[in-house]
């Protein structure tokens, strides 16, 4: 006899711009592992990215056009014009996708399709999650369609990757709706067997107190001031893994035979990078989500320096999981030599750390989570 599925779910995302990263992995792992708790999952959206992992890993993808999310001024002017075709388009969309995957349920993932879509899943009788990665900023405070956000969100259950997010975005959703109205799921932590170190990077930080970060290169992640406290420690080497636009400034501004810039590392050499870290350093200056590579890095049992801005920083105990400053240059120079002159307490919080994560971070339990919202009656 044939087992009928526990849910269908379709997975939409329209983002303003498209790249790999924590957010696709995220949502790339919830498709697979909800498909072997018996919950198929499809694609619908504009982005390539997580559309072609989609692909790659078996699933039904359809990509769509559905504008872009009122992020800038051009597209929120444009967005609001085009609204009433995009609207009635984005109704059209999913009528037929769930008509082609008889989907019951719809994981939204952009700020546009969640301002666009939701009345029509609620129309069609669809149980609605939006997932909130993004930290809650202008795009969302000073947006004028946040109105809309918040009277829709009465028909949707808000997740958030994090404890630190959930006070944040409650202010921006209704009081009233479905229930739960938010939950939040912490992220799992999932990392891969380590591999051999390119040799530019190996070499590099042989024999030295070695130092590491992996961050987009954005004023709001804080690479400048590490690059700032290296200069004053000859025997530090940095490791700087990550792109973006302050890349040539950063590079300018750094002594280049003590910090190394990788734009991006195979997930196994990032892996072998956490091992042969003496310290993993998340500096971020304003609040990230969670922190995924700070909870990679004590998975394999580093010692990490966050700051009070990392999501992650809410649920660990200070000076034993992880040593937590506030996101200030003279607080973060403090714990460094702090942390550098004294071997026992790295060892000390590297251990306490990795005991946290692999109790705390496990895909079990995130994905038992996510299982209840999309099968509970």
């Amino acid at each position: 006899m044939k087992t009928l599925a526990k849910a269908r779910l379709l997975v939409t995302r329209f983002p303003y711009t498209s790249q790999w990263g924590g957010e696709e992995l995220h949502t790339l792992t919830l498709a697979k592992e909800l498909d072997a708790r018996g919950i198929p999952s499809f694609y619908l959206g504009s982005c390539r990215v997580l559309g072609e992992a989609f692909k790659e890993a078996h699933f039904d993808a359809k990509f769509a056009w559905l504008g872009k999310p009122p992020v800038t001024k051009f597209w929120l002017l444009a967005f609001t014009v085009l609204s009433p075709f995009l609207f009635l388009k984005a109704g059209l969309m999913l009528g037929k996708a769930r008509q082609r995957w008889d989907v019951d349920s719809v994981l939204m993932l952009s700020f546009g399709e969640k301002l666009l879509m939701t009345p029509w899943a609620r129309l069609f009788g669809m149980r609605t999650l939006w997932i909130e990665h993004a930290r809650i900023g202008r795009w969302l405070s000073k947006n004028p369609w946040r109105i809309v956000y918040k009277w829709w969100s009465r028909w949707a259950t808000v997740v958030v990757t994090s404890n630190a997010m959930a006070p944040l975005v409650r202010p921006w959703i209704s009081e009233r709706g479905v229930s739960p109205r938010l939950a939040a799921i912490s992220c799992a932590v999932m990392v891969e067997k380590a591999s051999p170190l390119r040799g530019e990077v190996a070499a590099f930080i042989d024999g030295s107190f070695v130092v590491s970060t992996v961050a987009r290169l954005t004023p709001d992640k804080g690479v400048d001031m590490l690059v700032h406290l290296v200069h004053s420690k000859p025997d530090v080497k940095l490791v700087v893994v990550g792109s973006g636009p302050l890349k040539k400034e950063l590079q300018k501004k750094a002594d280049l035979d003590r910090v190394l810039f990788v734009d991006s590392l195979p997930r196994g050499e990032l892996m072998e990078l956490y091992k042969r870290s003496d310290l993993f350093v998340l500096a971020s200056r304003e609040m990230d989500p969670f922190g995924m590579v700070a909870a990679e890095a004590m998975h394999f049992g580093t010692p990490v320096l966050l700051t009070t801005a990392c999501g992650i920083s809410k649920d660990l105990v200070h000076g034993r999981d992880a040593w937590i400053v506030e996101p200030k240059v003279a607080e973060l120079d403090k714990a460094f030599k702090r942390l550098q002159k004294d071997p026992a307490l790295r060892k000390a919080l590297g251990r306490h750390g990795q005991a946290f994560v692999k109790k705390h971070y496990q895909l079990g339990a995130m994905m038992e989570e996510f299982e209840g919202l999309l099968t509970k009656i």
